[in-house]
């Protein structure tokens, strides 16, 4: 039976102490122990690798701080070639994890047909405001928000473009966000048949890739469609 992979913070520190403590400067090759990790798991483990890094890097950098009155005072070349080497191998580690970062935010762009999306931090979000009008489906028209992580969608919002769903904060109460979130039900119904499960905030539809269901929300007086994957 295949072995599921992990991408928790267990798991991933295992396969940290694995790396770290079971290689061998002597041996000819280098072993990950990263076989039973996700993608995710593989990020979070780079994380841990940065962060020591960098740690090690700031204590480098150190050194010369530290030790410059530690020599002799007329060995002026000793304190000189350690400056050089510690901030030069300083300046080295954080160009190299600076490039790394930029290869991240390059796999993580998400493309959707001719649109490229940035991701700021972990999080891709391409907003309505983006499109040059609201999207088509079935026989409806919406605002779309789509969030992104890891070059991959994870949710998409749709919300009716229809005049009646901008009104206005002042004038939103709980009564209309009701109607309006029967709508959308019933717009889930005639397209997805019955739903999988019923609650406050809608109807709910369960699939292998995902769900769908209809959501309102008083605080932000919005109601829409939510998809996640």
């Amino acid at each position: 039976m295949k072995e599921q992979k992990k991408s928790s913070w267990g798991a991933v520190l295992v396969s940290f102490l694995k790396e770290f403590l079971l290689n061998s400067f002597e041996a000819p090759g280098h072993l990950y122990y990263d076989e039973n990790l996700t993608n995710e798991g593989k990020r979070k483990k780079n994380y841990i690798w940065r962060v020591l890094l960098l740690v090690t890097a700031v204590g480098v950098a150190l050194i010369p701080v530290i030790a410059w009155n530690m020599f002799v005072p007329d060995v002026l070349w000793a304190k000189i070639v350690t400056v050089v080497v510690c901030e030069g191998y300083v300046v080295f580690i954080v160009s190299m994890e600076i490039i790394q970062i930029k290869d991240e935010l390059k796999e993580d762009m998400l493309k959707i047909g001719g649109y490229k999306i940035t991701p700021k931090g972990s999080i891709s979000l391409f907003k309505e405001i983006d499109f040059k009008k609201p999207l088509k489906w079935l026989y409806k028209k919406f605002y779309v928000t789509i969030y992104g992580r890891h070059g991959k969608v994870k949710k998409i919002e749709l919300v009716r473009a229809d005049k009646k769903y901008s009104t206005k904060y002042e004038t939103m109460n709980g009564t209309v966000l009701e109607k309006l979130q029967e709508e959308n039900n019933r717009f889930l119904r005639k397209c997805l048949g019955t739903p999988s499960k019923k609650s406050m905030t809608g109807v709910e539809y369960y699939y292998e890739w995902g769900q769908i269901q209809s959501f309102y929300d008083d605080r932000s007086c919005q109601t829409g469609i939510v998809i996640m994957f």
